[in-house]
């Protein structure tokens, strides 16, 4: 972990949290802290942020690395993130952000498949006690035709799925299907750095699904968090107050 977040060391840095009400994007400077730690002081005098609370550490394109963590210590300006993983920047308009989105899987196989899809999207729960259930992190790429998250190898390309999803900031839990369009290694970086290896579990592919059958009430809850995540990137992290002149 160290030789990673060495590149962290007094770098300017955006930190983002979608979790909250509103979202909070603030600039602040890192200094690393041992193994699976950073310290970060924000622009300004407190933070909003409490302890328990999912953060993305972002040292843009000078580091090339993207932290996600938890929120442990607040002290003033200052706090301490327990790093989850490491990850490499991505290279898209809108990165990928712990904002809660809770899924939960698992395959569908066998001559019943498409009876027990049918009545688990008319609201059956009795499938949710069968079979194995997956919960990837949360930390995934989402929007209202898909999701993308990362796992173990335990679909293949074309498999359908069951899908329960919780949309913040709601506690409701969507039920869903889906077909698996993409399993796919994941670079050694996205994978030598996760808290879950560190736990004798690590995933090592990122794999894509595309709704088949998804509410309409579940799929304007996606949209509405994707568009509050956008607005909340477009506004940017806030300049502190200009200093008076004396």
């Amino acid at each position: 972990m160290a030789h990673i977040l060495e590149k962290f060391k007094n770098t300017q840095v955006d930190v983002f949290c979608m979790s909250l009400t509103p979202p909070v994007i603030k600039r602040g400077r890192i200094t690393c802290q041992g193994d699976g730690f950073c310290q970060v002081t924000l622009e300004g005098t407190e933070t909003p942020l409490q302890g328990g609370t999912s953060v993305v550490v972002d040292g843009g394109p000078e580091s090339g690395v993207r932290i996600k963590g938890v929120v442990v210590d607040v002290s003033g300006p200052v706090f301490r993130v327990e790093t989850d993983r490491v990850v490499p920047l991505d290279k898209r308009g809108f990165p990928r952000m712990p904002g809660g989105l809770r899924v939960h899987y698992r395959v569908l196989s066998g001559k019943g498949r498409r009876a027990i899809a049918a009545a688990w999207v008319q609201g059956d729960r009795t499938p949710r006690q069968e079979g194995e259930w997956r919960q990837p992190d949360p930390f995934m790429d989402f929007s209202g035709s898909g999701l993308k998250f990362d796992d173990r190898p335990t679909c293949q390309v074309g498999d359908e799925l069951l899908l329960e999803l919780q949309v913040p900031p709601g506690k409701k839990w969507w039920q869903a299907t889906a077909r698996v369009v993409r399993v796919e290694p994941m670079l050694p970086l996205e994978t030598e750095d996760s808290e879950q290896t560190r736990q004798g579990f690590s995933p090592s592919h990122q794999i894509a699904v595309e709704f088949q059958h998804l509410p309409a009430e579940a799929t304007e809850a996606l949209s509405q968090f994707t568009l509050r995540i956008q607005d909340a990137l477009l506004a940017g992290p806030k300049d502190p107050a200009p200093q008076a002149d004396t």
